[in-house]
């Protein structure tokens, strides 16, 4: 009897006490969003921080905190978040948007351009920034073959004109050493 009431007493303490975190998870994530939307990213950061360590386990708030570092231009903590999101909910196109998004910034043109395509391919009507991302990927990749092309033409350039440093070397060599050498050999045995 005495066991029961015990186990009974623990269940709804331990039920209150969930209840509890609920509640205080919740106030530091909408404290964070609220943040987010006044453009105060590092406060925001350190609220959702708080709720991450309350309820690990709720993917939104990973999504709110990458998105504030977006805001504040650091990429590889946002993609480490977006990441989390996207194991526990890959369907969510929003994070991938903001996945690509991340990786377009650090220059991960290949990455961001396979989360890009994603996002448009699954939904259409609302992947205009999807499409502004990969027009400019597509620019950047034209860029890079044009940069290409020109550093391959100035090492053929490189070579060419050590080709020919070599050749007139040769022709030095001859006009300055050979001819003469023959002149006077030719004079020598005519004496």
């Amino acid at each position: 009897m005495k066991t029961s009431i015990a186990l009974i007493v623990g269940i709804l303490f331990s039920f209150f006490a969930q209840s509890q975190n609920v509640e205080r998870y919740m106030q530091y994530h909408d404290k964070g969003r609220m943040l987010i939307l006044e453009g105060k990213y590092d406060n925001a950061i350190h609220y959702l921080d708080t709720a991450i360590n309350i309820m690990p386990y709720y993917p939104t708030i990973f999504q709110d905190r990458g998105y504030a570092y977006m805001q504040l231009k650091n990429y590889k903590k946002a993609i480490l978040d977006f990441n989390h999101v996207l194991a526990k909910k890959p369907y969510m196109s929003e994070v991938k948007l903001q996945r690509g998004m991340a990786y377009y910034h650090l220059n991960r043109l290949y990455e961001s351009e396979q989360d890009l395509v994603a996002v448009v391919n699954s939904n259409p009507s609302k992947s205009r920034e999807a499409i502004i991302y990969l027009e400019n990927i597509q620019k950047e990749k034209e860029l890079a073959y044009i940069q290409n092309q020109e550093q391959l033409n100035y090492l053929r350039l490189q070579v060419e004109n050590e080709r020919l440093q070599r050749a007139r070397h040769r022709e030095e060599v001859i006009w300055n050493t050979v001819v003469p050498l023959a002149f006077w050999t030719t004079v020598f045995l005519t004496w």
